[in-house]
């Protein structure tokens, strides 16, 4: 708010100081004109006296003086008419701004708002001293009249006692004469002071002594001053730079600038700043429109007859305008006082100060005993005649009633004028109590003699004589006084600028006590419409005077800032109307502001666009068309959008870079960098779908997949895994690699957060590129400078021959609140390194009335920029508790030179198969290059053993043969999870293509089966970064049930096995297919299979199964192959050749990955070597097939394939020695006896070697109590040989004969039988666990 470095009263005291008048000779101007002065220019610096003085009032008292300033004008100076006081008035508050002036700043930090306000208003009090400056004097008060009046002639003049005296003779006339004219006289008689006026250089100094004695005698030696000037001759001035130099110019603040200077100063800052860009002609119109002058406005002047040859000076006067409507101060360079030494400076020191002490202050002793002696003689008559008054006359109405006139008939002589000018002396000379006691008087008096002016100026001062007295700490300031006066003078008056002075003076009274709130009233009173400049000043006061507030009322200080703006727009300040719209930008841009906010953006981008301040102009209008004002009606926004575009082709007419946008919204966080184009499908096929942005490649199978060709493989090593697909989810902190003339697409939403559909037009990706890299680094030679120059498109202007072909978007309509996908994508021509900044477009609305879209203006071209980071850390505790992301390269990609580019098809590649179902499918390798060709192609996949290759010729899934029973003549080693599908030996040349056939066999598993293909592929000019290429597929497969096919083994005797097989149709739905099971093959080394049921019907339909028995004998194998045995479960036996040979590919392949997942002690990935599998005993391999119908209408054959491998389970319990021997007893399970003699029954061991080896065994006989079972009886005893040695060949078979003995009946077990193997080697020997717990007998008696 408004502070200035004076006290309050010391600006009350030099608002209101003595005035003295200067009537000069031509020969004493011709004499200061040496110096580019008028006389009374020449003692304005020291018209303040540096010493106290003093006086006595009329009683007696001594009066000291301190700080005392004298205000010197020059006779014949007029004041400004109104039209000239308001534009002086406009220039100094624009000035103030524009020529730098800068405040400190305070910050006021409360629970919801944290601001920086400035503290100072320089341009309020720029403004207020100017209008004190130039305020004219009312006829109701003498405070702006003259004093006194000093009369100069020079010793150069032929006769200037006479020169004086018409001097006299003019100032007499003028202040008699009828009716009055300007200057006003304080009294008839003023104080008339006499002036000698001495060039040292050229007059004589005699002649002056002689002519200033002649002074002293005629008008008194108290009354007269010789002063002594130019004590330096122009010559030696300008010769003497350095002194002229040091010398001080105290005048540069007093002295009124040339118009010329003004106008080449106007012209000059009109051309820097386009906020000054008004011309002269447009004076008349801004001063009709911005200045108030439409309105009848009646001249203080008018009042006084003043002839058109007094006011030919200031009618002529050249105003320089600088602003809208403003003039432009500036810096003479004019040198004043170059003929004056410091000893003139001393001179002219002593010369005021006599002037003061020996001449003015004597006068005032004067007057004030005068005033005393009129106003004691006349108040005993006042009572006298007061008395009837009092009975007889009425009441007096209230001042509030008065009639509107600024004149009254008050005479000269009358009582409350003498109280008027005895009050207005004594304040003037700093008698503030004497001036109190005058106004109180005369305010008693006045408001009886009906003069309102008269009145009000008395209470203007009652106020301000009580705070100027010292013991105005102890009294109550009246503040009614002053809110009547400023009353009475604009209600009743209709004298607005004696208001305004009350108001400047009363407000600074109140700030100082921090009574702000009264203070705000006050300025609120004169924020009218009358005057726009005024009332923007007095409303930004007001808003400063609440922020002072305890606590501060933040949203007021707001709302009457923004009034306030408003104001100072009609004014024609611009510039300060923006400045308040900016302070106050922050408190609104809260939530529930919206509206608010909406007309201080609107406002903000209208104004600096007029003052072509473009950048805040489009950060405003942007800020209209934020995404969280939902308050803005469609209609609303349409008026917002048609003036931004305006606003906007006006501004970037002339500008070459693209400007930013704010509207649609891009979704930084669905951005997708993809390093691939769109392909078509060259051979009829399904290309492969990492193509696709949806494609999920920030899984980790993809990079084990990877990982898993190059493990073993040197080249590869240190070459990071190939990515394709960037996006907010994947790990950004490596560049993206990009191959030249290879499409890069960018995928990403757009929201439009308006109420009106949005037109995007030549949409396109915008880029920066350079050929060295991102960050520029010193360098002195052509080459590395032309190396590290960068190329972008963010330019208006069209250009050709660019590194980076762009594909442009021709249309894209975003409807109100709603979100759109938009796909673009770029290629770079070359290797460097390109970084995608963001999207350029042209942006438009579409308008539904037919009447706006003829004068719709033209969309404008602008960009969004791309704003990424990466993934959130929580690697430490730091990252844990704050909010950190990682780098994201996504959108910087390294261009590598041109490479070959596999492109892979699938034709025709299976939506839906059945469980266990096989189908094949194309892969087709094409390699479009035109000069490179592919050395080699490898694949690997998520689900290995449910895939292989063969070539194309290879079409037949089953091959068959006569026999029944044959040898698997094939290696079953460990097979590799790597497919070559291109070796070095037969690369893929350019422009080649090359044909594998792909074989899937489903799960067993019902539901979705997704199967990983990864291809990696290599060529000799592949280089670092890139040392090989990926093409990544995923398939998804939807599985439905087939058949169900399971079975258990049950032992039925040494060496002999029973396989019962259940086969179902276990389709989850019911439909009329139908499952024909073809096939039973077995593969075993030392099992042969029989079929024991009968073949009948093969086919199974819905809810059915099919039961068959199979019998799997034990048989010696010298040779240890792998045998295999086909069962034909189809009843046609007119067909030759019908077994499938199930060792051809690809159901040999299909075997080797079923074993080698039964054989966990191997890894089935990352063998270099290839290893042997772990054969199962026993093998089944099921063979059906299902007619169907396709969708043509053809029949269709499905073939499909399940394979089990059964576990042996013998009829007991076998550990490791019993696989190598197997036993049994064979007796009868129920014996009747007639215990008269003891029972023997005989039991047969039957033993069998299953071994290739020779045995030695150890039978033992015990006996042993089976206590703990109460069910049992016992154990039987043994008769004859208890313990015996066997040997056993190897497969050999062995019967031995036992003996029990029972002498009761019961219950007895069998189970106290030991066998144990006898190793010759390491001297031990090997316990077999008895399988013959579970053999009991039941002996009863014979009846």
């Amino acid at each position: 708010m408004a502070q200035t470095k004076k006290s309050v009263s010391e600006f009350i005291q030099d608002a209101f100081c003595p005035m003295v008048a200067v009537l000069c000779s031509y020969d004493a101007e011709t004499i200061c004109r040496k110096n580019n002065l008028t006389f009374a220019e020449l003692i304005q610096p020291f018209c303040r006296l540096p010493s106290e003085v003093g006086y006595r009032d009329p009683s007696n008292t001594l009066i000291v003086l301190k700080n005392l300033r004298l205000e010197i004008k020059d006779y014949n100076s007029l004041p400004p008419q109104n039209t000239l006081a308001k534009k002086l008035l406009n220039d100094c508050v624009f000035n103030a701004l524009t020529n730098g002036s800068t405040s400190n700043e305070r910050e006021i930090d409360t629970e919801q708002y944290q601001l920086h306000i400035q503290n100072t208003t320089p341009w309020f009090d720029a403004w207020r001293d100017c209008f004190l400056r130039i305020a004219y004097s009312g006829d109701h008060e003498f405070l702006k009249n003259y004093l006194a009046c000093i009369m100069v002639v020079s010793t150069s003049h032929l006769d200037p006692i006479d020169a004086f005296s018409k001097l006299v003779q003019l100032q007499n006339q003028q202040q008699q004469q009828i009716p009055a004219k300007l200057p006003k006289w304080f009294m008839t008689n003023i104080y008339k002071y006499f002036v000698l006026l001495h060039d040292v250089t050229e007059g004589e100094e005699s002649k002056a002594i002689s002519v200033f004695g002649d002074l002293k005698q005629q008008y008194g030696a108290g009354n007269c001053h010789l002063l002594q000037i130019n004590s330096k001759r122009p010559g030696q001035t300008n010769s003497d730079t350095s002194e002229t130099t040091n010398m001080p110019d105290p005048w540069r603040l007093y002295v009124k600038q040339s118009s010329t200077s003004n106008q080449q100063q106007s012209q000059t800052i009109s051309k820097r700043d386009g906020s000054m860009s008004d011309s002269l002609s447009n004076l008349t119109e801004l001063i009709d429109q911005e200045l108030n002058l439409n309105t009848s406005i009646t001249h203080p002047l008018g009042l006084f007859d003043t002839s058109s040859s007094d006011l030919s000076s200031i009618t002529t006067t050249t105003v320089d305008e600088g602003y809208d409507g403003s003039s432009i101060t500036t810096t003479s360079t004019i040198i004043h006082g170059a003929c004056l030494t410091l000893s003139d400076h001393d001179r002219i020191h002593v010369f005021m100060h006599e002037f003061v002490t020996k001449g003015l202050l004597l006068w005032v002793e004067s007057n004030l005993k005068t005033f005393n002696e009129q106003i004691t003689s006349r108040r005993g008559i006042t009572k006298l005649f007061s008395m009837p008054k009092k009975l007889f006359g009425g009441n007096a109405s209230t001042v509030k009633n008065q009639p509107t006139i600024s004149s009254t008939n008050l005479t000269n002589d009358s009582m409350e004028i003498v109280f008027r000018r005895a009050g207005d002396l004594a304040f003037l000379f700093q008698h503030y109590e004497l001036a109190y006691t005058n106004y109180y008087a005369a305010k008693r008096d006045l408001s009886r003699e009906q003069a309102p002016a008269f009145y009000a100026g008395v209470l203007e001062m009652c106020c301000l004589a009580i705070f100027m007295q010292e013991s105005s700490a102890t009294r109550t300031y009246p503040t009614q006084y002053m809110d009547e006066a400023i009353e009475i003078y604009a209600a009743v008056c209709r004298l607005p600028i004696f208001a305004t002075r009350c108001v400047l003076m009363s407000t600074e009274i109140l700030k100082s006590k921090e009574a702000y709130d009264q203070a705000v009233q006050q300025f609120l009173k004169l924020s009218q419409e009358d005057s726009d400049l005024r009332g923007a000043l007095f409303l930004e006061q007001a808003s400063y005077c609440f922020l002072n507030y305890r606590p501060s009322y933040i949203r007021k200080y707001a709302f009457y800032m923004v009034i306030a703006g408003h104001r100072y727009l009609k004014a024609g300040q611009r510039l300060h109307a923006l400045r308040c719209y900016n302070d106050v930008l922050k408190i609104y841009g809260r939530p529930n502001w919206s509206l608010a906010l909406d007309h201080i953006n609107f406002t903000l981008g209208k104004q600096s666009a007029l003052l072509n301040q473009s950048n805040d102009a489009l950060r405003s209008f942007n800020a209209l068309f934020a995404p969280n004002n939902h308050i803005q009606s469609a209609q609303q926004q349409i008026n917002f959008f048609k003036e931004y575009l305006t606003v906007f082709n006006q501004l970037t007419s002339f500008e070459t870079l693209l400007p930013e946008l704010p509207v649609p919204l891009v979704d930084n966080t669905t951005i997708k960098i993809l390093l691939a184009g769109h392909q078509q499908p060259r051979m009829g096929g399904h290309v492969s779908n990492c193509n696709d942005f949806d494609f999920e490649e920030s899984r980790d199978i993809w990079s084990d997949l990877e990982r898993t060709i190059t493990a073993h493989d040197r080249r590869a090593s240190g070459t990071r895994t190939q990515i394709n697909l960037f996006t907010s989810r994947t790990h950004n902190q490596q560049h993206p690699i990009a191959v030249a003339k290879e499409t890069i697409r960018v995928e990403f939403y757009v929201r439009n957060t308006l109420q009106v559909p949005l037109l995007l037009s030549e949409v396109q990706i915008l880029w920066k590129f350079s050929l060295g890299g991102w960050k520029r680094r010193a360098s002195t030679s052509t080459d590395s400078n032309e190396e590290w120059k960068e190329y972008t498109n963010d330019t208006l202007t069209q250009q050709t021959d660019q590194f980076v072909e762009c594909d442009v978007l021709s249309d894209c309509v975003i409807f109100p609140n709603d979100t759109s996908k938009i796909e673009l994508s770029l290629r770079p021509r070359r290797s460097g390194y390109l970084t995608i900044l963001g999207i350029c477009y042209r942006l438009n609305i579409l308008v539904q009335n037919t009447s706006e879209q003829t004068n719709w203006p033209y969309g404008i071209m602008g960009k969004t920029l791309f704003h990424v980071r990466g993934i959130r850390l929580n690697s430490n505790r730091r990252e844990r508790l704050n909010v950190v992301h990682g780098v994201d390269k996504r959108l910087e990609i390294q261009v590598v030179s041109e490479a070959p580019f596999l492109h892979i098809e699938f034709s025709p590649m299976p939506a839906a198969m059945f469980c266990g179902e096989i189908q094949s499918c194309l892969i087709h390798l094409i390699n479009p290059s035109s000069m490179h060709s592919i050395t080699r192609v490898r694949l690997v996949t998520s689900q290995p053993n449910l895939i292989t290759i063969s070539s194309i010729d290879e079409d037949s899934l089953l091959t068959y043969t006569n026999e029944s029973k044959s040898i698997w003549n094939h290696s079953l080693n460990q097979q590799s999870s790597i497919l070559t599908l291109v070796s070095h030996h037969h690369p893929l040349l350019a422009n080649s293509t090359r044909t594998i056939r792909l074989w899937l066999h489903a799960s067993h598993l019902a539901g979705e089966m997704n199967i990983d293909f990864l291809f990696l592929y290599e060529s000799d000019v592949f280089q670092q970064p890139l040392r090989h290429r990926t093409v990544k597929h995923s398939s998804l497969f939807i599985i439905t049930h087939s058949i169900g096919f399971q079975t258990q083994s049950q032992l039925t005797g040494l060496g002999e096995l029973i396989l019962p097989v259940q086969i179902e149709n276990s389709m989850a739905a019911q439909n009329t297919l139908s499952i024909n099971v073809q096939q039973l093959s077995c593969i075993s080394k030392q099992w042969d299979i029989k079929n024991l049921s009968p073949i009948s019907q093969n086919s199974i339909r819905y809810g059915e199964n099919l039961s068959l028995l199979f019998k799997c004998k034990h048989q010696e194998n010298h040779d240890d192959s792998l045998q295999m045995k086909h069962i034909s479960l189809v009843n046609d036996e007119t067909i030759n050749d019908k077994y499938v040979d199930i060792s051809k590919n690809p159901i040999g392949d299909f075997f080797r990955h079923f074993i080698s997942n039964i054989d966990h002690t191997h890894s089935t990935h990352r063998h270099k070597t290839p290893n042997p599998l772990s054969i199962p005993p026993i093998s089944l391999i099921l063979l059906w097939q299902i007619p169907l119908s396709n969708q043509i209408g053809q029949l269709e054959i499905r073939h499909g394939l399940h394979m089990i491998s059964p576990s042996i389970e013998m009829s007991h319990t076998q550990q490791e020695a019993n696989d190598i021997i197997q036993y049994e007893l064979i007796y009868s399970p129920i014996v009747e006896h007639k215990f008269t003699k003891i029972l023997f029954l005989p039991v047969r061991l039957k033993l069998f070697n299953r071994t290739k080896e020779k045995l030695q065994l150890q039978l033992q006989l015990i006996r042993s109590s089976l206590d703990n079972d109460p069910l049992l009886s016992s154990c039987c005893l043994w008769a004859g040989m208890t313990e015996q040695f066997i040997n056993l060949s190897a497969y050999e078979h062995l019967s031995l004969n036992l003996r029990a003995c029972f002498f009761k009946p019961g219950f007895y077990s069998l189970g106290n039988i030991s066998l144990t193997i006898i190793d010759k080697i390491n001297s031990t020997t090997i316990p077999i666990k008895s399988n013959t717990h579970n053999y009991f007998v039941d002996i009863r008696t014979l009846l």
